[in-house]
């Protein structure tokens, strides 16, 4: 029997959830604009915080925080359940529309946070579909970059710490963007950003296991480093 999800109040996760079978359901405009509507009405209803987002043809990613109440795996059922109602009433389909339940990594902030929206917001030009993330509008790259999108997000403090004003922290975040896309490391797959269970500092994975997840599913599993200061406490077969 699978374990209980982490979850916490003010916690930091990265969600990923993918179509059916990895289908390509998101073909339309108002496919996507649907989906980060309802991720928007859900932040209102549920006061969660949405800090980074990359919709695709077949997958989502979403990097929000829960400062209120412990509520991950409602806000998500509110969001998935509703969009693939609306999805299957608009197309004149039935059947499954996602896959298997969202993936969360619980994410320490101060622990390569800048890396995981880089990672998120690379993910079609790492797909070879876009040359560069502002190729791809139905990502958070352009709120980062310009202040525009069709939803708004709730900037991350250590994105607010890049300058003193907007055009200072727009102009460092292109910079930060372009020497990462030089450097070509997160232009591949890296399984810790997507499956990993805690993406942090060994203490921080450490804590969090012991104060919310006593079942041996996690006490069990080893954690790997990533580099000097960051581990991955593992899923199985990743």
């Amino acid at each position: 029997m699978r374990p209980a999800r982490i979850s916490m109040m003010n916690g930091l996760y990265h969600i990923t959830t993918r179509c059916d079978n990895k289908n390509f359901y998101f073909q339309e405009d108002e496919d996507f604009r649907e989906y980060l509507n309802i991720v928007d009405r859900a932040r209102q209803k549920y006061a969660f915080k949405l800090h980074a987002y990359c919709l695709t043809s077949n997958h989502v990613h979403l990097l929000i925080s829960t400062p209120i109440e412990d509520n991950l795996s409602k806000l998500m059922q509110y969001i998935n359940g509703l969009y693939a109602r609306n999805y299957n009433y608009r197309h004149k389909r039935t059947g499954h529309f996602w896959g298997e339940r969202f993936y969360s990594t619980i994410v320490e902030s101060e622990a390569q946070l800048l890396n995981i929206i880089f990672y998120i917001e690379l993910n079609m030009t790492r797909n070879g579909v876009t040359r560069h993330p502002k190729e791809w509008k139905w990502s958070s790259y352009s709120q980062h970059v310009k202040g525009e999108g069709t939803i708004s997000i709730d900037f991350h403090e250590i994105y607010l710490r890049l300058g003193n004003t907007m055009k200072q922290r727009r102009k460092k975040y292109i910079a930060m963007m372009e020497e990462k896309m030089m450097q070509k490391g997160l232009l591949s797959k890296q399984p810790h950003f997507t499956y990993g269970l805690i993406f942090g500092s060994e203490s921080f994975i450490k804590n969090i296991v012991t104060r919310y997840a006593p079942h041996n599913y996690y006490k069990n599993r080893k954690s790997y480093s990533i580099d000097s200061q960051t581990a991955c406490l593992r899923k199985p077969n990743t």
